[in-house]
């Protein structure tokens, strides 16, 4: 049955519908008003109802003061409709304070409402009225403790759509207050698959805004590669989350940047922030998003510059000296050396210049016309805003040139496998114990980089770029995870299977020529190669069934996602163009429904190595397998591992019967 509509509403309706505005005295004034907020509560219009009242309200006698606030109550108690209550937090905000105390009664209005479950109050009606709430309490004390304790019991169980916005403001109301109960709260939710995207995200600027506040270098550090996590696991989970991308490529430039990388890799990240930065200007900043969102993306805004001027200063750096000192001195030099103030607007300088300060200064002691223009610079400007900072990064220059040192330490092993500081981190440990397994994992990753040869780094870099632009590799976290791991013990495999000797590790014989010729089955491979990644990577199967149809070798997995691993052993032909040709389409048919990326490993018999053994960068190719009707071609790295070998020893005595 249709609604009676009110007389008020009648006269709105036609006022809107004009183009007119409203007065309290067309609506019938105070009184009229009064003895229908109840119904109206409940209307679409009642925000129009708002601002003549609130226009009023300041001018109107005692009594009709009074009769105005309880008429406030009334609309708002029986306000039900979700774009309703919104308009009416953004009138009403925009009027604040409100008089004779009214703001006390609307906070309390909007936090009621935000937990009512029932009375027709949907999702989004609640979340707005939570909007309210959090919109007051960020002006008053005693209002914000009311409503960090509201966050503190939301449940799980809770409506999804109500859900998602409350972890949106748990995560703001964070960053404002540091109530660090309110992280569990956000991991909570993030189990939730509806609301996962955004309290992930929210947990990645919690982390984020950790790191910057911190003044230790390993505690921010930690926080920076947490934070890194939790922005993939937003954007894994949710079709579009350019915010989320956003923030997880800078830090990866940030990292990237610490860590020495050209400026060829540096832009190809800024470009991918700058993608992201006009995805979230265009497509996702509305007029109804909530007014409190403008720090966020106004924060935002300042990371891309960031973005931008670290891959700016990279192409000044790598210049012998500077056409215009002044320009690059102060617009780039000192602009990203101080870039928590320049860039990021904070008070003072911390763990950001911890990450870019080093290289700068690094950099500069290896071009000397750079470092003599600083110093001209600073004579001349000796009362400049940054002439201090610029005496210290002149104070580390030259340390640098006294050491004889041209690169600045790198990040610690933290920035090599992320999700290993993220686990530390959340760990339910003390902080001591916390700090001692920190440094126990990073001295552990720091050796085993140290002890990778050029070689090796040549090869994983070589398969990584033939697959960085790939969809299930630059796209899904997960996927990347998966191959980069895989690629690297595979590598750190094939290493140790050319060096280690039969009697140090009788287990790899079948690699050496037997006598007879009896030839070892592809299962000595299959089962080293096994015991050997199982170590290293948990969640390897041996032989899973229910693989592409059939059976795969070995496989790892990762949130869903997998990779397979398959073994073969070849006698005849053992080039890679005829790998392709004999074993991809049963390699890249594993790869049906998971990422598109796999490894075949191949136990080369074909060469009986009377010549001695291949190198390390001659047995590993990647190769692009494109089938018909496909968009996107599916990879494999093939890695042959040589049979048939002989002991250095027996080279020479082959090669004495040879010439004799």
């Amino acid at each position: 049955m249709a609604r009676t509509i009110n007389p008020l509403e009648a006269k709105i309706f036609a006022a809107l519908e004009a183009g007119q505005g409203l007065t309290l005295a067309d609506l019938g004034g105070v009184d009229v008003l009064a003895s229908s907020a109840q119904a109206l509560g409940a209307s679409p219009l009642m925000p129009e109802l708002l601002s003549p009242m609130l226009s009023h309200w300041r001018q109107g006698t005692s009594t009709d003061r009074i009769t105005m606030k309880a008429a406030l109550q009334d609309l708002l108690e029986a306000a039900t409709i979700d774009f309703a209550l919104m308009e009416a937090v953004d009138a009403l905000d925009a009027y604040r304070p409100l008089p004779d105390e009214a703001d006390e009664a609307c906070f309390t209005i909007f936090l009621v409402k935000a937990g009512q479950t029932k009375n027709g109050m949907s999702g989004l009606a609640r979340g707005a009225a939570l909007d309210g709430a959090f919109r007051w309490a960020t002006s008053n004390r005693r209002w914000q403790l009311r409503l960090i304790d509201f966050l503190l019991g939301l449940s799980a169980n809770d409506d999804p759509d109500f859900l998602t916005h409350a972890a949106k403001i748990t995560g703001v109301a964070y960053s404002h207050w540091r109530e660090r109960e309110l992280l569990p709260v956000l991991a909570q939710l993030a189990e939730v698959v509806a609301v996962s995207a955004e309290a992930t995200f929210e947990l990645g600027m919690a982390n984020l805004a950790d790191a910057l506040d911190s003044p230790h270098r390993e505690e921010s550090n930690s926080s920076f590669q947490i934070a890194k996590v939790w922005f993939e696991r937003s954007v894994a989970a949710s079709e579009s989350r350019p915010e989320a991308s956003l923030y997880h490529d800078c830090l990866e430039l940030l990292s990237d940047f610490h860590a020495g990388l050209d400026r060829r890799h540096l832009a190809d990240v800024r470009d991918r922030v700058c993608v992201h930065a006009f995805e979230l200007k265009a497509w996702h900043d509305t007029h109804d998003s909530p007014s409190w969102l403008g720090s966020r993306r106004t924060e935002a805004a300042c990371w891309n510059v960031l973005a931008s001027m670290i891959t700016g200063l990279v192409e000044h750096l790598d210049e012998a000296s500077w056409w215009e000192p002044a320009i690059v001195i102060e617009q780039h030099v000192l602009a990203v050396y101080n870039a928590g103030r320049s860039v990021l607007r904070r008070n003072r300088s911390g763990s950001l210049e911890e990450l870019l300060r080093p290289r700068i200064a690094a950099t500069i002691a290896t071009r000397e016309g750079q470092a003599y223009q600083l110093k001209g610079w600073l004579q001349r400007n000796a009362s400049h805003e940054w002439a201090d900072q610029a005496h210290e990064l002149i104070n580390q220059i030259d340390q640098f040139m006294e050491k004889g040192s041209t690169q600045g330490n790198s990040i610690e092993a933290a920035g090599v496998w992320p999700p290993v500081a993220a686990l530390i981190a959340q760990a339910h440990l003390p902080p001591e114990i916390k700090k001692r397994l920190f440094n126990t994992v990073s001295n552990a990753f720091s050796l085993h980089l140290d002890n990778l040869t050029m070689a090796e780094i040549n090869v994983i870099v070589a398969c990584q770029e033939s697959v960085e632009t790939h969809p299930d590799y630059r796209n899904n976290p997960h996927g990347a995870r998966l191959f980069d791991t895989a690629l690297l013990w595979t590598v750190r495999f094939l290493y140790t299977r050319l060096e280690v000797t039969k009697k140090d590790d009788p287990s790899v014989g079948y690699l050496f020529e037997k006598e007879g010729g009896k030839l070892p089955h592809e299962d000595e491979l299959q089962h080293d190669y096994f015991r050997w990644v199982s170590t290293v990577a948990a969640g390897s199967d041996l032989e899973p069934t229910n693989q592409g149809g059939g059976r795969a070798d070995l496989c790892l997995k990762s949130s869903g996602e997998r990779l397979v691993i398959e073994v073969k052993r070849e006698t005849h032909d053992c080039s890679f163009d005829a790998l392709v040709t004999y074993y991809s389409a049963q390699t890249t048919d594993y790869q049906n429904v998971s990422i598109r990326l796999g490894i075949l490993l191949v136990l080369d018999l074909a060469t009986s190595n009377r010549e001695g053994t291949p190198h390390i960068t001659s047995l590993v190719q990647s190769r692009k397998v494109q089938r018909i009707g496909e968009d996107q071609p599916r990879h494999i790295i093939i890695v042959k591992v040589p049979g048939r070998r002989k002991r250095p020893s027996d080279l020479t005595k082959l090669a004495r019967l040879r010439n004799n």
